[in-house]
């Protein structure tokens, strides 16, 4: 069964067509990556899946649900979380603060601090609980980003390069994370992400944009050897960098 359908997405910004006719479908259950060149229109896409902008064309199915009238908070209410490449937290609130805003807004019971430790636990912050989110390490403020993301508990997730910027470690513990959130939630997750090694460890399945154009859509194993993903996106260098 398709938990979110995307269907002939067009946008343009001026006279720059960013979308042309972008159509996919992912599972329940499933964890998809987005992958492109800067420019592609991964990020307009996620925008519009999630409602920050509206396409010129097409529409977004949710559980069979038309979306593409609603606003952000009318999709997250039907279940879709988004994380940012740039995390929106509140600086001067507390780790626990942060994650009890948006647990009180996706429950109709009372945002409980005992449920939003077990958020915060769940996300590796236990730690940092009464510590302000703006003095964590960016490691750390993606990990409160997802324990906010997780507290509206979504259906569907959207993150956007969540590994940027990470070192080898953390990336390998929010790999770990995600893996978990799919496995014991349910949590259907859709990545765009530029860390591929990271990303083939997630996912099954990868689609490739390009101009604003769905070029690819398969395996990770497949993506790395089509010809116009190799011209589009990896390069000869991607290439002689894998097999050395």
């Amino acid at each position: 069964m398709s938990i979110l359908e995307v269907r002939d997405i067009h946008k343009s910004f001026g006279g720059n067509r960013v979308l042309k006719g972008v159509s996919f479908s992912v599972k329940e259950g499933e964890i998809v990556g987005i992958v492109g060149p800067n420019g592609s229109g991964k990020t307009t896409l996620m925008n519009i899946i999630n409602g920050v902008i509206r396409q010129d064309k097409g529409s977004i199915l949710l559980m069979g649900k038309d979306i593409s009238s609603l606003r952000p908070s009318g999709r997250a209410k039907l279940g879709m979380g988004r994380t940012f490449q740039i995390t929106r937290l509140f600086s001067n609130l507390t780790v626990l603060e942060n994650v009890l805003i948006p647990l009180h807004y996706g429950s109709p019971l009372p945002a409980t601090e005992e449920t939003a430790i077990e958020i915060i636990e769940a996300v590796g912050l236990s730690h940092k609980i009464r510590d302000r989110a703006g003095s964590l390490s960016l490691a750390q403020r993606k990990r409160l980003e997802l324990a906010r993301a997780i507290a509206l508990k979504p259906k569907v997730l959207l993150l956007d390069e969540v590994f940027a910027g990470l070192n080898p470690v953390s990336i390998r513990e929010i790999v770990e994370l995600l893996l978990k959130l799919n496995r014991e939630k349910g949590i259907t997750l859709i990545l765009v992400e530029h860390v591929l090694k990271a990303l083939f460890k997630l996912t099954r399945r990868v689609l490739v944009l390009s101009e604003g154009r769905l070029i690819f859509e398969g395996s990770p194993e497949g993506m790395v050897k089509d010809p116009e993903v190799i011209k589009a996106y990896l390069g000869e260098r991607y290439l002689k960098d894998e097999s050395a």
